[in-house]
């Protein structure tokens, strides 16, 4: 993150971070593919070979098997789809970040059992600009992530305030926590330089606090701009 800082040129640091995030952002799809689909379908493969080689001597053990696997089958595909609704949230560009975040947080506490607190999302009356809707969707999304794959928490909070010229976003959870203090590898590992690195896009900051046994909270803060009434939110 240094030479960020050492750039003056905010249209270059702009270009310089966007690039960064796409690449965090790219890391992030195919360790979930990785770790989802693909594992999956290797997994089946195995499955298959195995049934095969059953069919003939132990037909109900292999007909076992192929239900089992068919299960599973239909269990990936809804994890698939899920990774394509990431990729492009079918609700954020119709009914804006309110609704698609909402939306976004009952799926994530459906599909995983936790908790899920949604506080003062109401005060978000008017549409933002479409880059400053897309990074806070990702931004929430990541810590979210975070929150399943690492925290072994039971309840997650997603709150909205706002002041007359800022928002404020904080997701916290009851979680184990971390060592903030414990490196950049954590940092890349847990997506937090692509969290800070959109929240810059913004012109806003992003903060981590936790310890061991105290959960996380990431708090983003930003400027609070409306969309332009005229603005083409199609792409």
């Amino acid at each position: 993150m240094l030479y960020y800082e050492a750039m003056s040129d905010p249209t270059a640091l702009a270009r310089a971070l966007g690039a960064q995030t796409q690449e965090e952002e790219r890391y992030r799809m195919a360790r979930l593919l990785q770790e989802g689909p693909a594992q999956l379908l290797a997994n089946a493969a195995l499955e298959i070979e195995t049934v095969l080689r059953l069919w003939e001597t132990q037909p109900e053990t292999a007909r076992q098997g192929l239900t089992a696997l068919l299960d599973e089958l239909r269990r990936g595909l809804n994890d698939l789809r899920a990774l394509i609704a990431e990729l492009q949230p079918p609700l954020l560009n119709e009914l804006g970040l309110r609704v698609g975040l909402q939306k976004y947080v009952e799926n994530f506490s459906a599909q995983t059992g936790i908790t899920a607190q949604w506080i003062g999302w109401d005060a978000l009356t008017e549409r933002l600009p479409a880059m400053m809707e897309i990074a806070i969707f990702r931004i929430v999304q990541e810590a979210l992530e975070n929150v399943r794959a690492h925290s072994g928490a039971r309840h997650v909070q997603v709150r909205f305030d706002r002041a007359p010229e800022q928002l404020t976003v904080t997701i916290s959870d009851d979680g184990r926590g971390f060592e903030v203090t414990r490196g950049a590898a954590v940092g890349r590992r847990l997506g937090l330089v692509t969290m800070r690195d959109r929240a810059e896009l913004l012109g806003g900051n992003l903060q981590i606090f936790s310890e061991p046994g105290h959960g996380v909270r990431v708090v983003l803060t930003a400027p609070l701009r409306a969309a332009p009434r005229s603005s083409n939110r199609g792409g």
